[in-house]
């Protein structure tokens, strides 16, 4: 049955946030920085910060913190293991909707 296949995805690609993260990662070609996360994903900093630390404990994300003139800079990359999980995040949600057809 299809819906078992919801089964298999990652715990961390359910909630809804998260889930947004990773896609935006996911299809970025290079590493992507704070602020354009949280502009385009309209969160604040804290919730955004939150959240990367959960998908970086995951594995899902690779953070890299540097300074460029005295200040931080932090960039977030999707890592095999999170293109794989939102892959089967996708293969899921298109088995689930196929059955009900």
């Amino acid at each position: 049955m299809a819906a078992n296949e919801l089964i298999n995805v990652h715990p961390s690609l359910f909630d809804r946030v998260r889930l947004g993260i990773m896609a935006h990662l996911s299809l970025a070609k290079k590493a992507v920085d704070f602020n354009t996360l949280l502009t385009e994903l309209e969160l604040t900093r804290g919730n955004l910060s939150t959240h990367m630390k959960k998908l970086e404990d995951d594995g899902l994300v690779r953070i890299d913190k540097t300074f460029v003139d005295r200040k931080t800079r932090t960039t977030y990359l999707c890592t095999g293991k999170g293109r794989k999980e939102v892959q089967v995040y996708l293969a899921a949600v298109e088995a689930v909707l196929r059955s009900s057809l």
